[in-house]
């Protein structure tokens, strides 16, 4: 039994049953009993609304977002970790696995938890169930602060990146390093990022009047398995590309395990640029040339936005759209030796 169940049984919103729940905020007598009736046959008691009622005060903060295993998601659940800690706050850490079903599921039940707010990076930006439980949310005072991606309206308050920008920077190295067939692994998906980032790399290429091929652009998802069908399939062209910006993380893994299965050296025998600076990579000596991105910053800055807005008992209508900006760390995988032997 959840409050969704309890609001569905009494024909009122969950707004309604959490203002009954919590005692606060006008109810109608009448319904305030139906809802009363269905929490007692159902022995309905949520033991951290429960606790949190008791001691008046709520530390909690939910975060839903795909899981620590993609260093990008790691790296931003650390900046809000970081900085809830030095408020006293609890993050309270749900991964969607990039499962609809499971975000939904998450929303709802911090909704019961009574969280202080939400951090939420969404899985798709035109989810309509995503976006109508966080305005449940926001009714019954839990704001929500979107991190990377977008919903398809801008409803509420984010912190997002300027993927276009960082994209065109980078085709521009590749420009300066005299390449003129690029190509991009990218990664469109169903999300906002992916769109911005094809965007940078087409208008870069406008700007500096290069033509574009479509053959150079390969339109893949945000996993590995895309950059190394990229790679392979760059490769078998008939006038392959000189340079491969690869515009995920995970995507620029993919890339680089094809090119050491063909024993080929970024920055020798092909210009590649990947995303985000991956720990891994330069642990084991493997300098890749790569856009990276704040991302402890984006962690840290969504928790300072979210709480203000907490502080401040506003309406959580889009006021602020924080964009950080990402800086290229070149470390000489950006050329192509191999054309100037």
């Amino acid at each position: 039994m959840t409050i969704k169940d309890i609001a569905e049984k009494v024909g009122v919103s969950v707004a309604t049953v959490s203002r009954v729940i919590n005692n606060s905020g006008y109810v109608k007598e009448e319904t305030r009993k139906k809802v009363e009736e269905i929490i007692k046959e159902y022995n309905y008691c949520p033991n951290a609304v429960a606790r949190s009622l008791i001691k008046k005060e709520r530390t909690m903060i939910g975060l839903v977002m795909p899981g620590r295993v993609n260093p990008f998601f790691a790296t931003i659940i650390d900046g809000v970790e970081t900085k809830a800690e030095e408020k006293g706050h609890h993050v309270l850490f749900y991964n969607t696995f990039e499962d609809l079903d499971k975000e939904h599921k998450a929303i709802q039940q911090l909704m019961e938890q009574q969280v202080l707010g939400l951090l939420v990076l969404p899985i798709i930006d035109q989810d309509e169930e995503t976006k109508k439980l966080l305005l449940q949310a926001e009714e019954i005072g839990i704001p929500t602060v979107l991190i990377d991606r977008d919903l398809d309206e801008p409803v509420f308050d984010a912190v997002f990146m300027d993927n276009q920008g960082a994209v065109y920077d980078a085709v521009e190295t590749f420009i300066e390093n005299d390449h003129k067939d690029i190509a991009i692994v990218s990664c469109i998906d169903s999300q906002k990022p992916g769109f911005n980032r094809l965007e940078g790399y087409l208008s870069c290429l406008k700007k500096h009047q290069i033509p574009i091929k479509d053959n150079y652009i390969y339109h893949g998802t945000f996993d590995q398995e895309s950059g190394y069908q990229a790679c392979k399939q760059f490769m078998k062209l008939q006038e392959p590309p000189t340079a491969i910006l690869a515009t995920s993380s995970s995507a620029t893994l993919g890339c680089i395990r094809y090119f050491n299965e063909q024993g080929m050296k970024p920055g020798k025998d092909i210009g590649l640029i990947g995303f985000d600076d991956i720990a891994t990579l330069n642990m084991i000596g493997y300098p890749i040339t790569v856009i990276d991105r704040p991302m402890k910053e984006m962690g840290e800055m969504a928790y300072e936005v979210l709480i203000n807005i907490v502080n401040q008992k506003k309406k959580n209508r889009r006021i602020q759209e924080l964009i950080l900006k990402g800086k290229i760390i070149k470390r000489g995988s950006e050329v192509y030796s191999s054309s100037k032997d």
